[in-house]
């Protein structure tokens, strides 16, 4: 110990000696592990750390099959089936989207986002409120579902954090509910929500068989695993399909996830490959340092001599330069650990982030010890080449001559000083390669033709309370009264309601067409979206054949609305009740839908029913193809239905306001909210966005990916561009005498000059060669994220390789100036 304190005293006073050279490792280590800390920060929250829940790798998500592929919200009948029947679960709890309701009486009115949950929804997490209580058995049944639980957020913005509000009450679309409970601080799920209501478990909505339109979590019991309650379940799902379905529904089935892998699921890849990224930039990081380590040393050798001759041995030596190299990691990871504590606050403040936090993303214990593990590890990497180079050297010969002439004679660690440089080359040109592939397609989606015009238009939402809005007739005379004010404001072009729009669909079931029996199109889903008339104006569809809704069609619409909620009400007292003939109403579809069930056909006039019976719904119209879902994803077939008809089936009906404007929507918003407001004082609008802001909150996942990959590529570029200057600058500086001999024989300025670059110029080509194969390799694990551009995008990797080139050869042309300009008399009396 004694010894090892030695060390570290002689260390630091060697390190105080060369400031420039402390302060130049220190921060090229502090940017290298300041970023692992920060993405490792990440990881540890969404990854590593277990959820906060009770018990939390006996929580599972489930989820369930329909025809078409892939995993789908749940059918509320076969919920209640699996529940009811179930030997492996020991609670299952039902909870449904998030809902925007007006709230008032807690201060400010304002739109606030509320889940459904079943009443056991809490003491299934294992998760108990702040204050207060969970919702109590039988509190999720009409009557006794007026309860409602506060967010921490929620609490504090509106009551301050007083106790007091326990007992108050709350006007939800201008239904009371008591408070009853605040959560932690921490908790949050489902993601952003304000308030959490019990559903009506007897409503017929729940019992419906048919719609998928829930979200499930379940707790298995003790000493259960995932494949046993699945394999449960399965023996229920198969039940159900012989029970209630015909042959092609035979395949719907429940899926059992892990709740914490089903929640972070769309993040574990995009973490993993920029954690791979900046390992690879501290290896750069490293790279760098030893090679100033192996420059230092040179400058070293008669000390070390001078120690040998005293009586030290070779691990003695070693030693002590490892000790300098760990003592430089621990102040890097010091000030690294401050600027990802700075990067990580953040992110913490960000209102959005496709990053899941239902653990808070920190520095905290174990990040901490990451870090300084990290340090050290590569301390003693980044280090142990110089400190073997050195203690190995003949140190008699060392004492009979200066170190320059010695190194410069025998060129021992030129070999290891180039690896470096090719390395650093090779990795920094697969992370541009990789940047550069991801900048390409982030510009490509920026520009992707959506289907829509973006220019001028601002969305909104907006809630009719069910209360006072409980017929169609009722919510779309507001509709109608409202747009008819918004039309009034000057610059207004268009308005239109809607159910969704572009990039934010989702609403979607299957149809039946008259003569397609082809299965791929049977079990396809088409979206669905409830218009008014404008909404094609609004957002610069093209109406491609046929015609767009008239006022007419709306109020058809509507009147049809009517009379089939009326039969559904007679069908509900007599499930054998038929649908009656002649009910039809009228539909425009996008040109998709049109190739893929009528190709080489004229569609309008067409007909086709909802799957399981409805309607005639009678094509009018063909529209250009709008992005639903993501702007990376190809459009799917969609039919645009008269709004009314939702309107019928839809007390408290919930929105979309969207307008077209002829100059930028910025002031707008308070015209709108006065027309709203003239029509209803207790009705708000709320989720208010430009149509860019909502392609911006689309593009969230590959704006940060790109973002950080570019920095991290850039930083890499930047460390070996310093690398490859500060190496050439030590070889010049070693060649002094050999180019002043040079130059005295006749060599001129270009000689030196190019001799200098040549020898770069090689570090280069081999580091581009091997970077380049090296790029073709990695870049494929980013390839599902591209869009509009391949893994293998030769203009990247040419752009890329030419820009590295290039960095790097100013690199070299600087130190080659200075050689050229070397002066001969002098170089000559240079010993």
């Amino acid at each position: 110990m004694n010894t090892l304190l030695q060390d570290v005293r002689y260390a630091l006073r060697m390190l105080a000696k060369s400031p420039g050279f402390t302060a130049i490792a220190v921060l090229t280590l502090a940017l290298g592990i300041g970023a692992n800390t920060a993405i490792f920060s990440m990881i540890n929250s969404v990854l590593l750390e277990p959820l906060p829940f009770k018990n939390p790798a006996q929580l599972v998500s489930l989820r369930e099959t329909e025809s078409a592929p892939g995993n789908f919200p749940l059918d509320g009948a076969d919920y209640l089936d699996w529940q009811a029947q179930n030997k492996t679960f020991s609670s299952m709890s039902l909870y449904g989207y998030p809902e925007g309701r007006n709230a008032s009486g807690a201060g400010e009115p304002e739109v606030v986002s509320v889940h459904e949950t079943q009443a056991n929804f809490f003491d299934t997490l294992g998760v108990a409120p702040l204050i207060g209580r969970a919702f109590a058995k039988g509190e999720d049944v009409a009557g006794k579902n007026r309860v409602a639980i506060l967010s921490y957020g929620f609490w504090k913005r509106h009551f301050g954090g007083d106790r007091s509000a326990l007992g108050k009450t709350i006007q939800l679309n201008d239904e009371p509910y008591m408070i009853i409970g605040v959560m932690p601080a921490w908790f949050d799920f489902p993601a952003a929500t304000d308030l959490w209501t019990p559903f009506d478990m007897d409503s017929r909505r729940i019992h419906e068989r048919g719609s998928h339109w829930a979200s499930a979590v379940g707790r298995l019991k003790n000493g259960v695993s995932i494949a046993q309650a699945r394999a449960d379940l399965l023996a229920i799902s198969a039940r159900i399909n012989k029970e209630y379905r015909g042959p092609k529904d035979q395949d719907i089935h429940s899926l059992v996830f892990p709740l914490k892998d089903y929640l972070v699921s769309s993040s574990r890849d995009q973490l993993l490959i920029l954690l791979g990224a900046v390992a690879l930039v501290l290896l750069v990081a490293c790279a760098n340092i030893a090679n100033l380590l192996l420059a230092r040393s040179t400058g070293r050798v008669r000390e070390m001599a001078v120690r040998a001759a005293l009586g030290a041995g070779r691990w003695r030596l070693a030693r002590q330069l490892l000790t300098e190299s760990v003592l430089l990691a621990l102040a890097g990871a010091v000030l690294g650990a401050f600027g990802a504590w700075w990067g990580v606050s953040a992110l913490n403040a960000a209102q959005t982030s496709p990053i899941p936090r239902i653990n808070s993303v920190q520095v905290n214990t174990t990040v901490l010890l990451f870090t300084a593990g990290v340090s050290v590890l590569i301390g003693i990497l980044f280090g142990l080449a110089p400190a073997l180079h050195t203690s190995s050297l003949d140190l008699s010969d060392e004492l009979k001559s200066s170190a320059n002439a010695v190194v410069s004679a025998t060129g021992r660690g030129r070999a290891l000083r180039n690896t470096l440089i090719v390395a650093e080359i090779a990795v920094s040109l697969a992370l541009l390669v990789g940047a550069g592939l991801l900048l390409r397609s982030f510009a490509d989606m920026r520009s992707a033709n959506i289907g829509v015009d973006p220019h001028n238009v601002l969305t909104m939402h907006i809630t009719l309370p069910a209360a006072r809005y409980k017929s169609g007739q009722t919510q779309k005379q507001f509709f109608d009264q409202l747009i008819s004010r918004i039309d009034q404001i000057p610059g207004m072009e268009a308005a239109s309601v809607s159910t969704v729009m572009a990039l934010e669909g989702g609403w979607n079931g299957y149809v039946t067409i008259p003569g397609v029996t082809n299965p791929k199109l049977v079990n396809l889903l088409v979206e669905d979206n409830y218009i008014t008339p404008q909404y094609f104006k609004t957002f610069g569809i093209r109406v491609i054949q046929g015609r767009n809704f008239t006022e007419e069609d709306m109020q058809q619409a509507a009147n049809e609305g009517d009379k089939l909620v009326a039969l559904q009400e007679q069908a509900n007292k007599n499930p054998k009740m038929k649908m009656p003939a002649g009910f039809s109403y009228p539909v425009i579809i996008n040109e998709t839908m049109a190739k893929l069930f009528w190709p080489n056909q004229d569609p309008i006039g067409k007909s086709y029913a909802q799957s399981g019976g409805g309607p005639e719904q009678i094509v009018i119209g063909v529209v250009g193809d709008e992005k639903q879902i993501r702007i990376g994803k190809q459009s799917a077939p969609e039919n645009y239905e008269p709004l009314p008809l939702e309107l019928s089936f839809s007390p408290g009906f919930s929105g979309i306001v969207s307008l077209k404007m002829k100059m930028a929507p910025a002031g707008v918003l308070n015209e709108v909210r006065r027309a709203v407001l003239s029509l209803d004082n207790t009705i708000g609008v709320y989720h208010v966005r430009t149509m860019d802001d909502v392609i911006a909150d689309n593009m969230q996942d590959a704006t940060l990916q790109t973002f950080l990959l570019g920095a991290f590529a850039a930083l890499a570029l930047v460390l070996a561009a310093v690398g490859l200057y500060g190496v050439m600058s030590y070889l010049v500086t070693q060649r002094t005498h050999e180019i002043g001999i040079r130059m005295a024989l006749g060599a001129q300025h270009s000689d030196v000059l190019r001799m200098v670059i040549l020898q770069g110029a090689k570090l280069i080509l081999l580091g581009v060669v091997i970077g380049t194969a090296g790029a073709l390799g990695l870049t494929q694990l980013i390839s599902a994220s591209l869009f509009g551009v391949t893994a293998t995008d030769p203009a990247t990797y040419v752009a890329v390789a030419v820009l590295l080139t290039i960095v790097a050869l100013v690199a070299c042309y600087i130190p080659a100036r200075r050689a050229a300009k070397v002066d001969p008399m002098v170089a000559l009396r240079y010993e």
